[in-house]
């Protein structure tokens, strides 16, 4: 069962601090009635204590399941001894025993928050019990807790199952919208996105290293005008099966546009890493696709390694795809690496050093 945070929901603060503060309220005037011995001069002053203690307390930690179950099962602890103490028990303890309640409701998940209510309810009955107060009136407040309890859990429930399906949707929503609806590998947006991931790890951990290849299709073209788009559309999801068979774990394949992909290989030692994923590449291209009769693709890939000069991801997918040109104009079916004197222009090498070292463009 998944757990389900309290609506507005990660900072219950101010609500719990309210019904801390009703319930300690309704404790002290209780005590007016009664001489008040040293233990429940004892547990006023704790009972403030833990209320500024909800002041400070980080909010990541409100709702920790250790702190729900200390708050409410101490603040039980401090009402059970009232409740066995001269007097009668009064109409107070059932507004106060309903106000615990609604602390363990802020329990970070369904089976917490059960648990935390029969405590409760077991601890009233054993309080009664002990006191021999089990008359008419104060067994009325049996059912009517029991009935809250089964009220917020059913509503908990609702709201849990809500909550899920939104998240459920929106899931789908993005995974959808990052991912190239032909071939249902991620597109150009996701692909970025991942290469930016990788330099920011990178940018943490000096030996991490990884590699950006940008493929283009050579051949594709005439497949396309000979056989028509379905065909060429055939090729494309073909190509992307083979790219994933290519990848190690932990990399990623993604379709930049047209009959343009791009692979992100994470964690190489060098260059040579990189080399033997495009070797695998050439080779698992040039096996033959079968869209009514066989054709055959190549590839032209450019090898970009993470350095310092890449900025952003655009910088290590361009120098990628100034090296895929490259390695078409020498003949195509091959791949390159990127050289950054001979495939930027001059004037861009020269801002990203500017860059690199501080000095304004």
């Amino acid at each position: 069962m998944q757990s389900l945070r309290p609506v507005e929901n990660r900072t219950p603060r101010g609500y719990l601090l309210l019904l801390h503060v009703i319930f300690c309220s309704f404790y002290i005037y209780q005590l007016q009635s009664v001489p008040v011995t040293l233990v429940e001069r004892a547990s006023i002053v704790g009972l403030a204590i833990l209320t500024l203690f909800l002041l400070t307390l980080p909010q990541t930690q409100l709702v920790e399941p250790w702190f729900m179950a200390s708050l409410t099962l101490g603040d039980s602890a401090v009402l059970f001894s009232a409740l066995q103490s001269d007097g009668h028990p009064g109409a107070w303890s059932n507004y106060a025993l309903t106000l615990l309640l609604a602390m363990a409701c802020y329990a970070a998940s369904i089976h917490q928050m059960i648990v935390l209510s029969v405590l409760l309810v077991i601890g009233y009955g054993f309080s009664l019990h002990h006191s021999r107060w089990l008359d008419t009136e104060t067994l009325l407040i049996f059912p009517a807790l029991l009935s809250l309890v089964l009220v917020l859990l059913s509503k908990t429930r609702y709201a849990q199952e809500e909550v899920q399906r939104i998240a459920d949707t929106e899931a789908q929503v993005r995974q959808e919208s990052m991912s190239d609806a032909l071939t249902g590998i991620p597109n150009r947006a996701q692909f970025v996105e991942r290469v930016t991931r990788s330099l920011l790890c990178a940018r943490q951990n000096r030996e991490f290293q990884f590699a950006v290849l940008f493929i283009d299709l050579d051949g594709f073209k005439p497949i396309n005008d000979k056989f028509g788009h379905k065909a060429g559309d055939a090729v494309l999801q073909h190509t992307a099966k083979r790219l994933q068979a290519c990848l190690r774990k932990g990399d990623s394949v993604g379709r930049y546009g047209g009959d343009e992909f791009t692979l992100l290989i994470n964690n190489v030692s060098g260059p040579s890493d990189t080399i033997r994923v495009a070797e695998r590449v050439l080779n698992k291209l040039k096996e033959p696709i079968h869209v009514g009769e066989d054709v055959h693709v190549g590839a032209s890939i450019g090898i970009a390694l993470s350095t310092n000069l890449h900025q952003g991801a655009e910088d290590l997918i361009r120098d990628a795809d100034s090296a895929m040109y490259r390695a078409k104009g020498e003949g195509k079916n091959r791949f390159a690496m990127s050289d950054q004197a001979l495939d930027l222009p001059k004037g861009e090498l020269k801002q990203r050093w500017k860059k690199l070292i501080g000095v304004p463009g």
